[in-house]
């Protein structure tokens, strides 16, 4: 029995309509902190370059992980973050984390399931409003916590308008937080302090990696090399 192309093709636009938001392209001097069950780690992303830019996926069945984007080139001057202040920021937005799992598992798993399995009209639209109630409770958790996070309205009005007109991007509102907040301080310090050896000298080959393939751009020139060269001296130092 053939499937309905159009259940398929919904299917198919939902899962790449998550995807394509998750997906980050970061510049050449920016590198990811992320959080899991073992710790923290710093990487690049992945090698794929698009028009100067690195594609960065992450793991589509963990949206609650998190992932900070920081330059290692400008470090920020604020007050660096810790392992400790990380975990209280995640444990603080621990209810949008459990609402975009629990979001995911709806549009990503019960509605392709219904979609193409009974396709009951009822059970399909049950499936989509438990979805929107999801998204509407994590919209007024981040009003309630919009000071906190130093969130403007215009900033959450953004956020609502996306989640609730395009569903499947709600599943990265805790990714999009984390974007917006970003880390704060030298990441390669903070990787210094928290990888081990193996896994800073890999850190410190994509970083001389990036540098390398930038330094041959015709605008890394005059001072603007100099700034690169005392960048990878300070890396070099730090992840030895």
């Amino acid at each position: 029995m053939n499937l309905p192309e159009a259940e398929v093709l919904l299917v198919i636009a939902l899962v790449a309509l998550y995807l394509q938001d998750s997906a980050l392209l970061l510049h050449f001097d920016e590198v990811l902190v992320e959080g899991d069950g073992r710790g923290w780690r710093v990487s690049t992303g992945t090698g794929l370059e698009l028009r100067g830019r690195f594609l960065s996926i992450p793991n589509p069945l963990l949206p609650m992980r998190t992932r900070l984007p920081a330059s290692w080139l400008h470090a920020g001057g604020a007050e660096p973050d810790t392992p400790r202040e990380l975990a209280r920021h995640a444990r603080m937005l621990w209810p949008l984390r459990l609402g975009c799992t629990l979001t995911g598992v709806v549009l990503l798993g019960v509605m392709p399931w219904l979609l193409l399995g009974s396709r009951d009209p009822l059970q399909l639209l049950a499936a989509l409003a438990s979805a929107w109630l999801l998204i509407i409770a994590m919209l007024v958790y981040l009003a309630m916590r919009r000071a906190t996070l130093q969130m403007s309205r215009r900033q959450l009005a953004g956020l609502a308008a996306e989640a609730l007109l395009c569903p499947p991007h709600a599943i990265n509102l805790y990714r999009r937080l984390c974007a917006m907040r970003g880390f704060r301080g030298d990441p390669i310090a903070f990787a210094a302090s928290q990888l081990p050896d193996h896994e800073r000298q890999r850190l410190r080959t994509s970083i001389d990696a990036r540098l390398d393939l930038f330094t041959l751009a015709d605008h890394a020139v005059g001072h603007r090399g100099a700034a690169l060269a005392s960048a990878r001296t300070r890396v070099a130092g730090l992840l030895r």
